[in-house]
């Protein structure tokens, strides 16, 4: 059974405890998550099944989409709702104000991802070695924010945003620096991912409605690569795309496809997988086919 499964994940579970239970329903051993979302956070969790595992190093950085909460006025030991509070500090802010201070986030920017996350240190997880109290000095790494913008005030102290991104952003982390450019503290206090990728939360099916409809809720290899482009290989070309060669006799292929980043490559009708050009040659990176 190949293909995807758009997950409305709920806040409790971790993205783990959400492929247990598709593994369970799909009795298919072959299955992951493409990015994974925190315990408290809800929304779309795409999972891949079968061939569709194959393309999580293509589908995991794909731009994403948050609805997120930020409160002002204290911090927590895990960035989110779900810690302790370990500082509280005054804060005046208002909406003109927040919006100035989030100008200085888009683009791409530097951040330190959050100590309790799961990001791997030496073979070991974040959140692990934070909740041993190791002290961790996580490196800054850069990433990207398309768009940062104010929604609304929720209360007194909390502020709601939609934010596009790109994949690895920390929101958390994006949450704290934030309070920092407004001279006092915060934290997320709450966040909902509204879409990674082609996957977006209007599709998305809970638990129970995959349960009871397994296989309509599966969709094709395809589904994420809706926006690449095809390129069809000259049928003689069939065994060499079949036994993994590079093909690089292009007279009869229109110049501008080599100019295009990854394409879905088709030969004879068949769908072979994902490729691009590498130094004038086509090649599969992403092999779906047999």
């Amino acid at each position: 059974m190949d293909g995807f499964v758009n997950v409305l994940k709920p806040s409790g579970p971790t993205a783990s405890d959400i492929v247990v239970r598709l593994k369970g329903i799909y009795k298919q051993k072959k299955i992951g998550h493409l990015g994974t979302l925190d315990p408290g956070a809800a929304g779309v969790l795409p999972v891949a099944l079968g061939k569709g595992t194959k393309l999580f190093d293509f589908l995991t950085f794909k731009v994403k989409k948050y609805r997120a909460f930020f409160t002002f006025g204290k911090t927590t030991d895990t960035l989110d709702s779900y810690g302790k509070v370990t500082e509280k500090a005054p804060f005046s802010v208002d909406d003109n104000k927040i919006r100035e201070a989030t100008r200085q986030f888009i683009g791409k920017i530097k951040q330190v991802p959050p100590a309790y996350s799961a990001l791997s240190i030496n073979g070991r997880r974040a959140y692990d070695l934070a909740r041993k109290g190791v002290e961790l000095n996580i490196p800054s790494r850069e990433v990207e924010v398309f768009a940062f913008d104010l929604v609304r005030q929720v209360s007194c102290d909390t502020w709601c945003f939609d934010i596009t991104c790109g994949g690895g952003t920390y929101i958390r982390s994006l949450a704290t620096d934030l309070a920092k450019a407004l001279n006092t503290v915060g934290y997320m206090s709450c966040l909902i991912r509204l879409s990674s990728g082609e996957f977006d939360i209007s599709d998305a099916k809970t638990i129970e409605e995959i349960s009871l409809d397994p296989l309509g809720c599966l969709l094709d290899l395809q589904y994420p690569l809706k926006k690449l482009e095809r390129l069809d290989v000259p049928k003689n070309m069939y065994k060499q795309l079949q036994n993994g060669v590079k093909i690089s006799d292009f007279r009869d292929f229109d110049d501008t496809m080599s100019k295009i980043d990854y394409q879905k490559i088709y030969c004879d009708g068949e769908f072979f997988g994902v490729g691009k050009f590498v130094d004038g040659k086509l090649e599969i990176k992403y092999r779906l086919n047999g």
